[in-house]
């Protein structure tokens, strides 16, 4: 008996699994949803796993090293997949910290998920009792993790992720101080990924104070960089002619490099890293350079190994500080290009896509079918028209769409993995540019919104413009820039206003101007704007020049006597770029 869609919706409607989708799809999601319930699949928390919404189900799959990216049944499809194959242990046992792994205690919350009561209250108590004893590694090792002071950051946050999902005080409201153990799990993660750098300062006579930030090469080697195209290492040859101390801008996240082979520009999150022991590939982020890490392999528990830190001259760090604040300002207006032609592609499109797509192939735009993906050199003597007229093959329809989408989910991984990629080379740029208030219209908004949680700053709905103001609101009292006096307000000055101010979008200006301290309103225009900006530095520049009391007026010509006198300031709060 053929089952017709409205059949194949209820019995999705019964196993509680989304409805959405055409005839092929349903068929295909009730098999493995039907598969679940006959072999009782749940997550370690005892939820079905068909049933799972994609929010909840991610991070179970990314746990079991399913990547999170696709959609809900690429996800759901693959976890059950692996289930099948690594069926969970039904021994009930305890972690390494005491925490009891199985708990029966449930209770149901408004939502509709099931949270173990028990589990959690065991769990903030023994964070608030390791958080007195400053055992940071026992906090983050409560979800069920094996980390250790030495494991990459990317193993470390998805430690600290698990954890957060449970204790956060939103999730953990039975618990009266789950503010307090929520923030106990953050500070344990930022103990731990926060490097152990060595102050040196030196004083000098007459000058001010100078602080420099070294470390010892002890246990840390050169790793291998390789270009995530070709796969070829990076500046191993003579051929890109690197000096060594480049190996240091690319792994802090400050420079991107260009692959001498295929030519693809990668920075350090988007490049493929090796680890020097067992030469596999392991996750890597700007914040382990300066920490000794292992890769994460089992055969490499032990093996811990940091990251070669190259001799840099003064005279070059002032050269790359000059070269950064180039390239950056250069890729804030690539950036916005390329987001206003995407928002006046989506206009101009409209519409339904999969339409769109038919009517391409139709007028010869196309070379694959859009529903089958069969190619026009496969259709033999049909023309487009007969061929669109008779497409219904289920299977083949499926199958094309599944390749479709397997696509898309490659595509918007790299996607995400370049935003991630922009997001810390913009973070890294401006601290190593002096993280003044001043430069902070260089963050992109994913970077702006990592820093304003740092800093305790509500971003949600905000545009970057707001999110800056806040920022420096917050950080008047802190900040490492010049202030005039006048409410916090920082110098508007030729060198903190960017060489581009003419080319830039009304957006970015409005960033530039909260960066400095300066209100715009939402009638002010891009004109309007620039002229603010160069009014106050004019105010800046005469402010330079100071005119003694002792000033005359001359019979002959009317002029004012001046004396010119430079001001000279020892205060803490002056901000050095050279420093």
């Amino acid at each position: 008996m053929v089952k017709v869609v409205a059949d194949l919706k209820a019995r999705l409607k019964e196993l509680g699994m989304a409805q959405g989708g055409d005839k092929g799809t349903l068929e295909y999601r009730i098999e493995y949803g039907e598969t679940s319930v006959k072999l009782g699949l749940t997550t370690p928390n005892g939820d079905p796993v068909h049933s799972l919404k994609i929010g909840k189900l991610k991070p179970c799959a990314l746990k079991v090293g399913i990547s999170p990216i696709g959609t809900l049944d690429e996800i759901m499809f693959a976890y059950i997949d692996y289930l099948q194959k690594n069926p969970p242990s039904s021994t009930s046992d305890t972690n390494a910290n005491g925490v009891d792994a199985q708990s029966s205690t449930t209770t149901n919350t408004t939502d509709g998920t099931t949270i173990q009561t028990n589990k959690k209250a065991q769990i903030s108590t023994k964070v608030l009792t390791l958080a007195e004893e400053d055992d940071f590694i026992g906090i983050l090792n409560l979800g069920g993790a094996t980390v250790t002071s030495s494991s990459s950051i990317a193993i470390l946050r998805k430690a600290y992720l698990k954890l957060s999902l449970i204790l956060h005080p939103d999730k953990n409201r039975s618990c009266p101080d789950a503010t307090k153990v929520f923030q106990a799990l953050v500070n344990a993660y930022e103990r731990i990924s926060q490097p152990d750098l060595v102050e040196e300062v030196t004083l000098k006579k007459g000058q001010k104070k100078a602080t420099a930030i070294s470390r010892s090469n002890d246990g840390c080697k050169r790793t291998r960089v390789r270009c995530p195209r070709c796969k070829k290492p990076w500046s191993e040859s003579s051929v890109e002619g690197n000096p060594d101390y480049f190996f240091n801008f690319m792994m802090m996240g400050i420079k991107s490099f260009t692959c001498a082979t295929c030519l693809l520009e990668f920075g350090c999150m988007t490049a493929i890293h090796n680890c020097p022991s067992c030469k596999k590939s392991f996750e890597y982020h700007p914040s382990d350079f300066h920490r000794k890490i292992t890769c994460g392999q089992p055969e490499c528990e032990k093996k811990t190994f940091g990251f070669y830190m190259f001799h840099c001259s003064d005279r070059v760090l002032k050269d790359v500080k000059i070269d950064v604040q180039r390239i950056r300002e250069e890729q804030a207006k690539t950036t916005e290009q390329k987001r206003r032609r995407a928002e006046s592609y989506r206009r101009r499109r409209g519409g339904n896509e999969e339409a769109d797509s038919e009517v391409a192939f139709l007028m010869g735009l196309a070379n694959e079918c859009p529903r089958c993906g069969i190619s026009l050199h496969d259709m033999e003597d049909a023309d487009e028209i007969d061929h669109l007229r008779n497409c219904n093959d289920e299977e083949k329809i499926q199958e094309n769409k599944r390749k479709k989408e397997s696509k898309q989910s490659k595509t918007n991984a790299k996607k995400l993995r370049q935003e991630l990629q922009d997001d810390v080379t913009a973070k890294a740029t401006w601290e190593f540019l002096g993280a003044s208030n001043e430069n902070m219209w260089m963050l992109t908004d994913g970077a702006l919104e990592k820093e304003c949680k740092e800093n305790g700053v509500d971003a949600e709905g905000k545009e970057s413009h707001d999110m800056i103001a806040s920022l420096v609101t917050k950080k008047k009292s802190q900040a490492l820039t010049k202030f005039n006096g006048k409410k916090g307000k920082a110098n508007v000055t030729i060198e903190s206003l960017p060489s581009n101010i003419h080319s830039m979008t009304e957006a970015q200006l409005r960033a530039v101007a909260a960066s400095h301290g300066l209100k715009t309103s939402s009638k002010m225009r891009k004109t309007d704007i620039i002229e603010l900006l160069q009014s106050e530095q004019e105010k800046e520049s005469s402010s330079a020049l100071m005119i003694t009391g002792e000033a005359s007026k001359t019979e002959k010509s009317g002029a004012f006597k001046r004396e010119i006198i430079e001001i000279e300031s020892d205060s803490e709060s002056d901000y050095d770029p050279d420093e």
